[in-house]
């Protein structure tokens, strides 16, 4: 397994795996938001191919900017292993290859959001040395249909 950037040609296999997390996305949709944050130094977009150069999990990190009540942190909003690969130490690869990002970034604070449903992403960020410091629920509104 090797750890590297995404790049476009990557973006098929991305757009599928998004689906194991219940993400379906049109690819177009994941190729214009790519394009969109490759551009930008706040956002760290990492695969982990297989020997055969198959993307079996991937991760997204982002710099979160300062607010009046939380300085600047990272925020791991995506994490996926190919559920045919798990238990094979992809995910704590591509956790190392996140934090090493925030911390070239001189960023102090690495944090991970998770769904309650996921029992064992929760154990496994625990494992990972993540502490659970709050419960919350998420609201969402449609404004635009």
């Amino acid at each position: 397994m090797k750890i590297e950037q995404m790049s476009l040609e990557h973006l098929t296999q991305v757009t599928n795996l998004s689906s194991q997390l219940g993400y379906p996305n049109a690819e177009n949709e994941i190729v214009k938001r790519f394009l969109r944050f490759s551009e930008s130094q706040d956002y760290g977009l990492f695969v982990a191919l297989s020997e055969s150069k198959n993307v079996i999990g991937w991760v997204q990190v982002n710099e979160e900017p300062n607010t009046l009540l939380v300085g600047r942190r990272a925020d791991i909003s995506t994490l996926v292993v190919d559920e045919k690969f798990r238990g094979n130490g992809i995910g704590k690869a591509l956790l190392n290859q996140a934090e090493k990002w925030a911390q070239l970034r001189v960023i102090a604070i690495l944090q991970v959001k998770s769904n309650i449903r996921r029992d064992d992403a929760h154990r496994f960020y625990q494992r990972e040395g993540f502490i659970l410091t709050k419960t919350s629920y998420s609201f969402t509104k449609t404004l635009i249909n």
